[in-house]
């Protein structure tokens, strides 16, 4: 978050161009032996899903895991719950230390004054989007921006989870996934909830079966409280997850070449 920015092209969750040119130089000077493993944790865990399905066989990572970030983010616009009783509490945050306090002068610059009003009184993050990164990226809408920063973002959503009418995951870019992706999930994530992920039994099954996806009943955002007293376990499961998962892949990768 502190990472200085030169011109206007601020932060937006659809942009994976960072993690692009990031792993791309990253990648060059690893050893022929090593693994170059991403990890995502929230809004990390969308982008770097993200540019894994759209670089596809391009992509210069061995390994990713995207942690508590969700496969389709329009289904948070049908999350009321969500949008009442927690994202308030990261709006406030959200705008004042991110749009006010580092890139006020470019957003009153580029928005208009009603959208700039209309900002300061957002109350969730899904208003946030609205009024502030979707104004001023230039999506046409919230939909749009919300499709663009997600792996099943050109799927057609359909209300039913019967699995005769869900939608032909392999006819969009999660298809085209070409490195073993994890997907750590809680159901009971409150923020990114759990219709985000899909229909898990659909998605291990897309494109060449590099999806893998760990479901925990609870666990809620970026949490996984362990013990009776989890702040001296800090955030242990979900980096130990991301561990083992990146030193499974590398055995399988160099059991390959023996």
């Amino acid at each position: 978050m502190d990472t200085p920015v030169v011109g206007w092209n601020v932060f937006h969750g659809a942009r994976i161009t960072d993690v692009e040119v990031s792993a791309e130089a990253v990648s060059k000077a690893k050893g022929p032996n090593q693994l170059l493993a991403g990890v995502g944790y929230s809004m990390g865990a969308i982008i770097i899903s993200n540019y894994v399905a759209r670089s596809g066989s391009g992509c210069h990572l061995d390994a990713a895991m995207a942690v508590s970030g969700g496969l389709d983010l329009r289904e948070m616009l049908k999350s009321t719950r969500s949008a009442r009783l927690w994202q308030p509490m990261l709006a406030q945050t959200l705008r004042d230390e991110f749009i006010i306090t580092k890139f006020d002068n470019r957003f009153r610059h580029r928005l208009s004054k009603e959208e700039y009003l209309k900002l300061m009184r957002s109350y969730s993050v899904s208003e946030i989007d609205k009024y502030a990164i979707v104004a001023y990226n230039g999506f046409d809408d919230l939909v749009h921006y919300y499709s663009s920063m997600s792996v099943m973002g050109d799927i057609e959503l359909l209300e039913s989870t019967n699995s005769s009418l869900a939608p032909d995951l392999n006819a969009g870019r999660i298809a085209n996934v070409s490195i073993p992706l994890c997907i750590l999930h809680a159901l009971d994530d409150p923020l990114t909830v759990w219709r985000t992920v899909g229909n898990p039994e659909i998605v291990v099954n897309t494109g060449s079966g590099f999806i893998m996806m760990v479901l925990t009943k609870s666990g809620g955002h970026v949490g996984w409280p362990l013990g009776l007293n989890p702040r001296s376990h800090g955030w242990k499961f979900m980096n130990d997850a991301a561990s083992s998962f990146a030193n499974s892949v590398d055995e399988a990768k160099n059991g390959e070449t023996r």
